[in-house]
């Protein structure tokens, strides 16, 4: 009798459970499907990610020594990245967690649009599906620019998808655009009709649509100015979106969420946890040339013992050498990565992390007003300040913007766009790389050469090994014969360059 009781007390449990019971069972209600969550609370995460990983993260710390913005040193990863082997550089697995999460941040970008639609949850809310939209634009944006072609019109298609084909980097311009356009269209008809659906999820503009109207703007200056490579008049609409922009009162497309504490700058995370990043003595010089006063804070000297000390002798990795590149500890490193001896930590781990900055967008104006034999001295003035403000809370800059741009006349004079893309790499040395390795690259293509990489190993054996892209992610060359076929033995990130930044055949 025993055994029948014990087979029937299941039965008879289930039978005593209510429908809603039933329909919780095997259900972590502390952490919903995607699909029963609210578009709102999503859009935090993404623009976090955005800022996190895409903007920062792995793209921006590799970028950073091979643009020699910053020397790799450590005796690990970041030191083969300096010395260029290409068991670094060309790998598969170099890039793999940034590749990963920049498609986890699409697919939570995709299911918010989806959400906007009719029928979804968050139907009608414009102002959140044109963050979406912008945020999308800007993440297809950084795989496309850094990867070349991708997946991307088969891509998040889950089951229906499984090996997506790869794009190219035509059609995916096409859709950054779009997407652009219709990011500003919706938050255009949002902020007419006053929404205010987002409000305190946004942790960029705190809902303000005007805002994300002049952040849009400033995105489609950027790609627009990428595709000056492709079609000269690429510089005349990028002026023009720059412009728009800044009149629409653009200060900054930038995440500002990080306490210091709870969270940090993922810069000052990255150098709390590695100490991987020092003083470059390439970009020492190009600015030592120029007296330029933001010396005192883009290069500081570190002891572990003693912290920051402005009266010691600052230290500098020289590119390329590989006894420098081993050390730990020994060089300096950028105010905002330098430790302080209040805190223990580096300066800047409550700093921002500029998405689009004010400084980038003013630059752009006055590459393409220089361009265009335009007068470009108001657009740089206000590019050289915003770095000099930004610079300014990491410690005392030496001087102003104003006197600084006068002392370039001279050069000015000679080559302003020349001038120009130089001041713009010494301002994106903080955070803005991944920008910075995108203009060396198109302005390569374009046969010029504004800013000098001096890493003796950059060359050799008469071969490039500099690269001019980066691989894609080993989870997709694993399981996606399309990427695994594109990326063969990886070493196209050497030879190869993406096709928005290549020349015209």
């Amino acid at each position: 009798m025993k055994k029948y009781i014990f087979y029937l007390l299941p039965a008879l449990a289930l039978a005593s459970c209510g429908e809603d019971v039933m329909d919780n069972i095997n259900k972590d209600l502390a952490n919903p499907p995607i699909e029963e969550m609210n578009g709102r609370l999503m859009i935090t995460d993404a623009m976090t990610a955005t800022a996190f990983t895409v903007s920062s993260g792995d793209y921006a710390f590799y970028t950073a020594v091979y643009n020699e913005q910053i020397f790799g040193c450590g005796n690990n990863q970041y030191k083969n990245a300096e010395m260029r082997q290409t068991g670094e550089t060309t790998a598969s697995t170099t890039f793999n967690n940034a590749w990963n999460g920049t498609y986890a941040n699409l697919l939570n970008l995709k299911s918010i649009l989806e959400k906007c639609e009719d029928g979804g949850l968050n139907e009608g809310q414009k102002d959140l599906s044109g963050m979406a939209r912008l945020l999308s634009a800007i993440n297809w944006g950084v795989l496309t620019d850094l990867h070349g072609d991708i997946p991307c019109s088969e891509a998040l298609g889950g089951s229906a998808h499984k090996q997506p084909k790869l794009d190219t980097q035509d059609e995916i311009y096409t859709r950054i655009l779009s997407l652009i356009d219709d990011a500003i269209a919706d938050l255009e008809e949002a902020a007419a009709a006053g929404m205010r659906n987002v409000s305190s999820q946004d942790l960029i503009y705190g809902g303000n649509l005007s805002s994300w109207c002049a952040a849009a703007h400033a995105v489609k200056a950027r790609y627009l100015l990428h595709k000056s490579v492709r079609d000269a008049s690429a510089f005349n609409q990028a002026k023009a979106e720059a412009k728009a922009a800044l009149d629409a009162g653009f200060t900054g497309f930038d995440f500002k969420a990080y306490d210091g504490a709870s969270s940090m700058n993922p810069w000052a995370a990255f150098q709390y946890s590695r100490d991987y990043c020092a003083n470059s003595a390439s970009l020492h010089d190009k600015m030592a040339e120029r007296n330029d006063p933001r010396c005192s804070v883009y290069f500081c000297f570190y002891d572990e013992s003693e912290g920051l000390d402005p009266a010691a002798e600052v230290t500098y990795g020289t590119p390329g050498n590989l006894a420098d590149a081993q050390t730990t500890y020994e060089l300096g490193a950028p105010g905002w990565l330098t430790y302080s001896m209040a805190t223990g930590l580096p300066v800047g781990v409550a700093a921002s992390t500029h998405i689009v900055s004010l400084a980038e967008v003013n630059f752009i104006l006055a590459e393409c007003q220089a361009r265009a034999g335009e007068d470009y001295s108001e657009a740089l003035l206000a590019a050289v300040k915003a770095s000099f403000d930004d610079t300014a809370t990491f410690g005392t800059v030496d001087g102003d913007a104003a006197t600084y741009v006068e002392s370039l006349s001279g050069r000015l004079d000679a080559d302003p766009v020349a001038e120009i893309m130089m001041q713009k790499y010494i301002a994106q040395t903080r955070d803005e790389n991944v920008e910075a390795y995108n203009d060396l690259r198109r302005c390569k293509a374009l046969g010029e050469e504004f800013v000098r990489m001096t890493n003796p190993q950059n060359t050799q054996d008469g071969t490039n090994y500099l690269p001019v892209r980066l691989p894609y992610g080993n989870s997709d060359v694993s399981a996606n014969p399309n990427v695994r076929k594109a990326y063969g033995t990886g070493r196209y990130c050497l030879t190869d360059p993406v096709w928005i930044f290549s020349k015209q055949s």
